[in-house]
């Protein structure tokens, strides 16, 4: 579902950024805040990626000390590594990204467009990332 709204907001933003009568200004301001509206809808899951870490850990570390499974063990630990790539996937990108203020029109937008791609494909990763830890987490999470 999410990559067919990907699919679908790309060929969207193209056409609602190319309207007749957008200045050139206006069509590269209404692409570059849909690329940080991608940034903030992924930024505000960065929460759950640490709590998550964090309880993973935790639950990794109580149950080594019961000496669980070592399969059970090492899924946790995917688990942590996945949430840690994510993080550092979004970091890599906030770190990469630059305003396009001095390019030309037609450059800036496709710096835009290559810079919306990204941040959708950092933003899938995070939501199938965290999907996954939540889920691994349920299922051996502690009972109390």
């Amino acid at each position: 579902m999410k990559k067919l709204l990907i699919l679908l907001a790309l060929p969207v933003t193209i056409l609602y950024s190319c309207k007749p009568g957008s200045s050139e200004a206006e069509q590269k301001t209404e692409l570059e805040n849909h690329v940080m509206a991608v940034h903030d809808s992924a930024m505000a899951e960065m929460d759950q990626i640490f709590k998550l870490r964090r309880n993973l850990n935790a639950l990794h570390d109580t149950l080594a000390a019961q000496q669980t499974d070592s399969a059970t063990l090492q899924l946790l630990q995917q688990n942590i590594n996945a949430l840690n790539n994510a993080d550092e996937h979004m970091m890599g990108w906030m770190r990469n990204y630059s305003a396009p203020d001095s390019l030309q029109h037609q450059q800036a937008m496709e710096y835009l467009q290559q810079e919306l791609q990204k941040i959708e494909r950092v933003k899938t990763t995070m939501d199938s990332t965290i999907q996954a830890a939540r889920q691994t987490y349920q299922q051996h999470e502690p009972t109390n």
